[in-house]
């Protein structure tokens, strides 16, 4: 089944609030698995997806993800959600197999 974008973060139990900061920001920076990743992106190459060299640094992945996640996010783009919605999975799983 197809994952929507922001399928890529793991929740948590919030029946007991939402708890302090730092149990916030723990789960918000938990990502999609490899296998759910390589899933995502199909026969697609990460490197490609994100528009950078094989050779890019930490830096240069992390720019060109946050670079096409404002340009792809489905809620800058309610012409076109479902592709925006595709492409953001792409960029999610792209950018959790290369920071692993």
């Amino acid at each position: 089944m197809a994952k929507g974008f922001m399928d890529v973060y793991k929740t948590y139990d919030t029946s007991e609030g939402y708890g302090n900061a730092w149990e916030w920001r723990k789960n918000f920076n938990k990502r999609m698995s490899r296998e759910e990743a390589e899933e995502a992106l199909g026969s697609d190459d990460p490197y490609d997806v994100l528009g950078i060299k094989r050779t890019a640094t930490m830096a240069e992945i992390k720019s060109a993800f946050k670079r096409l996640a404002k340009i792809w996010h489905p809620d800058l783009n309610p012409q076109r959600v479902a592709e925006a919605t595709i492409m953001m999975q792409k960029i999610n799983a792209a950018y959790s197999l290369l920071v692993m």
